[in-house]
């Protein structure tokens, strides 16, 4: 990470503390784990309100203990235009068996690229909005219907949201937070939660070689089509696990990904 960016976000941190914010921001870490958490108030849609068809994108490998999450979470949504679209890159496990048993359209993927098998994902999807995420996320009940009335708007190219972990500590949530409503700029994108136009991805589709994927193809649609292209929600947030900060730690975690991102930066200064 950027050795100011680093000492910037240090000092957010000790004026958070330092003022008491601490308590707001707790605050609202816990309203946006109930709300994402809650059965849904809007029973009932009617077909007009269901007209746009949605397309979830999942590339998975061995993700037999994780599957059920966002394909049971979607289900529950009072939304039913959606379908579910697993890209499995050949999993030793019974992720496409589970995945299929569950309702979802399965791919085989023979390359173990997570953009690459999202490619394959958007070019199979039958809706007007498709959206990539992860084996592990869990979705509130009500956001299809958000994706829906969100690209209701014509100059929204793509829309995403915040996140928490629904296994993390208390520290984890507070910084994944502080990210997605001080830290975080429009265009960057995360593979949690990325719902995309299918005519702007036609012209903006994801690189299977580029580092930084999520972050890159972000990225590459603010600079055709702007910030005004993005709609931002830190306020909703979608449920993820913590697996990748447990296996890395998380100081690894949040260096590799900032390495990620400043290679792609240069590497676009100099092409």
């Amino acid at each position: 990470m950027d050795e100011r960016l680093f000492l910037q976000r240090v000092r957010d941190l000790l004026k958070i503390f330092l003022t008491g914010r601490i308590f707001k921001e707790l605050y609202e870490i816990k309203s946006k784990m109930n709300a994402s958490t809650q059965n849904s108030d809007k029973a009932f849609l009617t077909e007009k309100e269901q007209e746009a068809k949605i397309s979830v994108v999942i590339p998975t490998l061995n993700e037999s203990s994780y599957i059920k999450n966002p394909i049971l979470s979607l289900k529950a949504s009072p939304y039913s235009n959606f379908e579910v679209i697993i890209v499995d890159c050949m999993s030793e496990d019974d992720t496409a068996a589970k995945a299929r048993k569950l309702g979802a359209k399965v791919i085989l993927s023979k390359k173990r690229n997570a953009g690459y098998q999202t490619h394959l994902g958007f070019m199979a999807a039958e809706g007007d909005i498709i959206v990539r995420t992860d084996a592990d996320t869990i979705f509130p009940q009500d956001t299809l219907i958000k994706i829906a009335r969100t690209f209701e708007k014509e100059r929204v190219a793509v829309y995403h949201v915040g996140h928490l972990y629904y296994d993390g500590y208390i520290l984890l949530n507070l910084l994944a937070h502080l990210y997605d409503k001080y830290w975080r700029r429009v265009w960057r994108t995360t593979g949690h939660f990325i719902a995309v136009r299918k005519s702007i991805y036609e012209k903006v589709a994801f690189k299977p070689l580029a580092k930084g994927q999520d972050f890159d193809f972000g990225k590459r649609v603010c600079e055709i089509f702007g910030d005004e292209a993005f709609a931002y929600d830190p306020n909703t947030a979608v449920l993820i696990s913590s697996r990748a900060i447990r296996k890395q730690g998380l100081l690894r975690y949040i260096l590799r990904s900032q390495g990620s991102f400043r290679e792609r930066v240069s590497s676009n200064a100099s092409s």
